[in-house]
């Protein structure tokens, strides 16, 4: 194979690895959320964003919007990424994003945790702590996935970590 081709493979074998992978591959059997000393006062923002890791492309929502975008940095094209699912009746809400070493994305919705793979495409949906709760902050601790309910910290060990 040539070097070209190497380099090729190289850079793009990470995110065709994160392609695809349901949540069963990314939780751990037996883990559960587990809740953590202190609470954690969050502050709503009309927007959030986050870089992949290596800092070559960023998501990100705006309030009232039905998908996370995607742009290259340091000067891409903002362009629709991934549709988000909405609660029955609820209106899109996206309250912090954190990736991965693989490229996925974890926003933090009124749903749960919605995992989504490097094309955009939802992996699933990590169910928050608390029934019926949204989750405010999401944040790779390690390899401990840290979500924020009801201004409670909880944390769940996953077979991935976080790309900052």
């Amino acid at each position: 194979m040539r070097p070209l081709g190497v380099a090729v493979v190289l850079l793009v074998a990470p995110a065709a690895a994160a392609q695809d992978v349901p949540l069963s591959q990314l939780l751990i059997d037996g883990e559960h959320w587990t809740k953590l000393d202190g609470p954690w006062n969050h502050l709503s923002r009309a927007e959030v964003a986050v870089a992949t890791a290596g800092g070559t492309t960023e998501y990100s929502w705006k309030a009232g919007e039905l998908f996370l975008h995607a742009r290259q940095l340091p000067n891409g094209v903002r362009a629709p990424y991934a549709p988000l699912r909405v609660p029955s009746g609820g209106q899109p809400k996206v309250t912090e994003l954190a990736a991965d070493l693989d490229g996925r994305i974890y926003a933090a919705t009124p749903v749960g945790v919605q995992v989504f793979d490097p094309t955009g495409r939802l992996c699933g949906v990590v169910a928050p702590p608390v029934y019926g709760a949204g989750v405010e902050l999401v944040w790779f601790a390690d390899d401990r996935l840290v979500v924020v309910v009801n201004g409670t910290r909880y944390a769940r060990r996953v077979r991935t970590r976080g790309a900052n």
